[in-house]
């Protein structure tokens, strides 16, 4: 296939077929390991900053309430605790979307630099993440409407004819939003590496679909797994977690170092969740850039915040504001969340017993 407009390097390998694309999708996985630890560690930090506050609150509104009358916990919270609980979950939830953004771009950057033999810093994937953030947050929802309509008819379907077959609906979903997403798969690798807008990108995907249609049903398959790991992830950390904590007699009733290091655990929980939600991704995202990059050799978005690059992180030019490792926004966000915790624990501490 023809190169998008740009210009390629001869160093990029061609494209492998279908049958060793996952091979070589790993491979590159772990050729990228140091880079991908490190930027798992700022998603971490994403996550804690803005969904640790919800998990604490919540934890000790759950030892508050042995100590106090029942239904006095219901009424509290259709007032002020309410309002700051609301709160402190609206912001984690924003805090998960970006984290979850920032995590496609900044993988879809690292991989694509491995792949090319130029690999990036993590610090400039993280200059590349800022500078298509919206762009990115627009494919997503391009790839989400066919393919969620697709999910949500086959489920509707599955429902009604074998309500009780809970692996085969989720299968014959996985596969419907495989082949429905699969002309749509090369959507993030065109914004971030192809260096256009959506729906430009969008119109490349095609072209790049048609080029290699199986190698674009495995891609989109991997994505469309990816919820599913993630999900099967979360589950099976909490599982574990509370076992653990079971089996050290750690709960509500085991008093205040007990308490002290179960609310430490949820920090160290909620920064796992942030790793785990970037690894996941990098992992559904590898098939991706690989064959995205084989079949039109260019990695040509990455330019911009190479050395030298418009978007250097390292040497800013005039007029740029230098490249911070969370935004004002994140920032603002963090402190929210604080102040959001505070006011949820004034709330539980006034609490009547």
């Amino acid at each position: 296939m023809t190169a998008e407009a740009g210009s390629p390097s001869p160093a990029i390998a061609r494209a492998p077929s279908s049958r060793r694309l996952i091979g070589a999708s790993f491979d590159l996985l772990s050729r990228s390991s140091e880079e991908m630890r490190r930027a798992s560690f700022l998603i971490g930090a994403i996550v804690v900053g803005t969904g640790g506050a919800y998990g604490l609150a919540a934890w000790w509104l759950e030892v508050a309430s042995v100590h106090t009358r029942v239904g006095v916990t219901e009424s509290a919270m259709s007032g002020a605790l309410g309002a700051w609980m609301a709160l402190l979950g609206f912001v984690g939830i924003v805090g998960v979307i970006v984290a979850a953004v920032e995590s496609r771009a900044m993988a879809t950057a690292i991989l694509g630099g491995q792949v090319t033999g130029r690999p990036v810093s993590v610090r400039s994937a993280l200059a590349r993440s800022r500078a298509t953030f919206w762009r990115v947050v627009m494919a997503s929802i391009i790839v989400a409407i066919p393919v969620g309509l697709a999910q949500g008819a086959v489920i509707v379907a599955m429902a009604a004819v074998a309500p009780d077959a809970t692996e085969l609906s989720t299968a014959i979903t996985a596969m419907v939003a495989a082949l429905v997403g699969a002309p749509l798969a090369y959507l993030l690798t065109g914004v971030v590496l192809g260096d256009v807008g959506a729906f430009e990108a969008t119109r490349r995907s095609f072209r790049v679909f048609k080029a290699r249609k199986p190698a674009a049903v495995l891609v989109a398959l991997f994505e469309s797994v990816a919820q599913l790991l993630i999900l099967l992830g979360v589950s099976a950390g909490l599982d574990i977690a509370l076992r653990v904590l079971d089996a050290l007699g750690l709960g509500v009733h085991s008093g205040i170092a007990g308490i002290a290091l179960v609310s430490l655990a949820i920090i160290a929980g909620a920064f796992a969740l942030g790793t785990l939600l970037f690894t996941v991704i990098a992992i559904s995202i590898a098939p991706q850039v690989v064959m995205f990059v084989g079949l039109t050799q260019t990695t040509r978005g990455l330019d911009h915040v190479r050395p030298g690059g418009a978007r250097d992180p390292e040497k800013p030019r005039a007029g740029q504001r230098p490249l911070h490792r969370f935004t004002r926004l994140m920032r603002l966000g963090f402190l929210v969340s604080v102040l959001g915790l505070v006011g949820a624990l004034i709330s539980i501490h006034a609490l009547p017993g």
